[in-house]
């Protein structure tokens, strides 16, 4: 009997040495601070990654209004450079002048047809093209915030299963940081 209370002794002096209960094992803590570790790694990175999508986004949106601008400037062109050609048709009908205003209107016709038309469909392909640019950096942001959320989620599980010295919490850790690893991969090669 003797011997059964000086194990049980032995067993509790182990379990106060070790931090207590729990089901952690010997080297649990410096296990778990490692993990994370990783974790603080990928959300730094993450958190790079989430910051140039918004610059992305943002730059993208800027040319895509600049061109816009454009485009409804050179429109504006493309009106008014009609106009004149009706109107220099009007006056071609009349007296001896006719000829000067059919020419000055072919002219503007001309330029309407060579140039601003052209520059009207290059800037509408611009505005779709930023367009597209500006929908793949928000959904690229989007996944990098969620890649954040789950890295910041297993790092407070991991560090709260130090304290606890509960293997599961830290299991429970690892797998919200590898389902934020994964989203973050995702925003990665969203191409």
């Amino acid at each position: 009997m003797e011997a059964h209370r000086s194990y049980e002794r032995f067993e509790q002096g182990h379990q106060i040495a070790t931090a207590g209960e729990g089901d952690g094992g010997p080297h649990h803590g410096r296990n778990a601070a490692m993990i994370v570790a990783v974790m603080a790694a990928f959300l730094a990175f993450a958190t790079f990654l989430a910051n140039e999508a918004v610059k992305e986004v943002i730059t993208d949106e800027t040319h895509r209004a600049n061109a816009s601008a454009l485009l409804e400037s050179n429109r504006v062109k493309i009106d008014i450079a009609e106009g004149n050609v009706t109107t220099l048709r009007v006056l071609g009908a009349g007296g001896g002048q006719a000829q000067r205003a059919a020419v000055a209107a072919d002219r503007h016709e001309a330029r309407v047809a060579g140039q601003l038309r052209p520059a009207d469909v290059s800037l509408s392909d611009q505005i779709q093209a930023h367009s597209q640019d500006t929908d793949h950096a928000n959904t690229q942001h989007i996944d990098y915030e969620l890649a954040e959320v789950g890295l910041q989620v297993g790092i407070v599980l991991a560090s709260v299963s130090i304290i606890a010295r509960r293997r599961w919490l830290l299991g429970a850790a690892g797998a919200v940081a590898t389902a934020g690893v994964v989203l973050l991969l995702v925003g990665l090669l969203l191409v």
